[in-house]
C-alpha cells in the first residue's frame, strides 16, 4: 500500500498494519469534532443570550461581540448605579443636615453682630457723658482733696475706655474691662462727694445717673451675646461634624459618578457602533 504519510503513521501501520492507519484518522477527526462541541458549548454557558449553530462551529461576528462588550458594560452600570443610590442619598441628607446648621448658625451670629453693635454704641455713650462728667469735676480741681488719686483714677478709666472700643477682645476680657471701669467709676464717686457742694454737683449726679443707666443697657447686650454665642457654637460643632462625615463618603460617591458616567459613555459609543453595523448590513442586503 503505497500511502504518503507521516513517520509516526508509518510506526503505527508496522504495529498494527497498513488498514488502521485510515481508523487512526478517523479517531483524529473525532477528537477534533469533540473539541470544537466543547468549546462551542463553553461559548453558551458565557453568553446564553447569543445564539449559537446547532451544528458545525460557533461564528462570532461584530454584531455579537459589540453586543456582549455592551453587556458587560450594562452589567458595571447596574452595579454601580445600585450603589451610588445608597451613596447620594446619605450625601444629600448631609449636605441638608449641615446647611441646616450653617443656616441656624449664621442667623445667630448676625444677631450677634447687631449685639456688639448695639453694645458699641452705649459704651461710646457713656464715654461722652463721662468726659463730659470728667470736665465738671475737674472744673474746681484745686478745692478737691485727693485730686492726685482722682486724676490717676480718670486716666484708667479712659485708657479702659479706648480699649473697650479699638481693640477686638473676647466677651470674658471685655467682661472683665467693663467691671474695672464701673469700679474705678464708683471709686470716683466717692471722692467727689467728699468735696463741698457745689453747682457742679448736681450735673454730675445726673451725668452719673445717664452713665449707670447705659452701662445697665450695654449689660443686657452683653448677657443675650453669652446666650445665644453658646447657641452659634453648637450649630458650628454640628455643621462641622456634619461636613466630615460629608468627606467619607463624598470620595465614594465621586468615584462611583466617574465609574457610572464612563459606561453610559461606552454603552453610547458601542450601541451607535453596533447601529452602523446593522445600518451596513441592511445596505448590502
Amino acid at each position: 500500500m503505497a500511502c504518503h504519510m507521516p513517520r509516526w503513521q508509518w510506526m503505527q501501520v508496522r504495529r498494527h498494519g497498513c488498514d488502521s492507519v485510515v481508523d487512526i484518522e478517523q479517531k483524529e477527526r473525532d477528537e477534533r469534532e469533540e473539541q470544537k462541541d466543547a468549546a462551542s458549548e463553553e461559548i453558551k454557558e458565557q453568553s446564553p443570550d447569543v445564539g449559537v449553530p446547532s451544528e458545525g462551529i460557533a461564528i462570532y461576528d461584530d454584531q455579537t461581540l459589540i453586543g456582549a462588550v455592551i453587556a458587560k458594560h450594562r452589567k458595571f452600570l447596574d452595579t454601580y448605579r445600585s450603589e451610588f443610590e445608597v451613596f447620594d442619598s446619605q450625601v444629600s441628607k448631609l449636605r441638608e443636615l449641615s446647611d441646616e446648621e450653617k443656616r441656624e448658625r449664621d442667623e445667630i451670629n448676625a444677631g450677634v453682630a447687631s449685639l456688639k453693635e448695639q453694645r458699641q454704641l452705649l459704651y461710646h455713650q457713656a464715654k461722652q457723658f463721662r468726659i463730659e462728667m470728667f470736665d465738671l469735676i475737674n472744673a474746681n480741681r484745686d478745692m478737691q482733696k485727693n485730686k492726685h488719686e482722682m486724676e490717676q483714677l480718670q486716666k484708667e478709666v479712659e485708657s479702659l475706655d479706648w480699649r473697650l472700643q479699638t481693640t477686638v477682645m473676647g466677651i470674658r476680657k471685655e467682661r472683665e474691662i467693663v467691671e474695672k471701669i464701673k469700679k474705678l467709676s464708683a471709686r470716683i464717686e466717692e471722692l467727689n462727694a467728699e468735696n463741698p457742694v457745689d453747682e457742679t454737683s448736681d450735673p454730675v449726679e445726673k451725668l452719673s445717673g445717664k452713665i449707670k443707666e447705659m452701662m445697665e443697657e450695654a449689660d443686657e447686650c452683653h448677657n443675650k451675646l453669652v446666650a445665644i454665642a453658646d447657641q452659634s457654637q453648637e450649630h458650628h460643632g454640628s455643621f462641622v461634624g456634619y461636613v466630615e462625615q460629608l468627606k467619607e463618603v463624598r470620595g465614594r460617591h465621586i468615584w462611583l459618578q466617574s465609574r457610572i458616567k464612563s459606561h453610559e459613555t461606552a454603552v453610547s459609543y458601542w450601541t451607535d457602533e453596533l447601529g452602523k453595523i446593522a445600518a451596513g448590513g441592511a445596505h448590502d442586503n
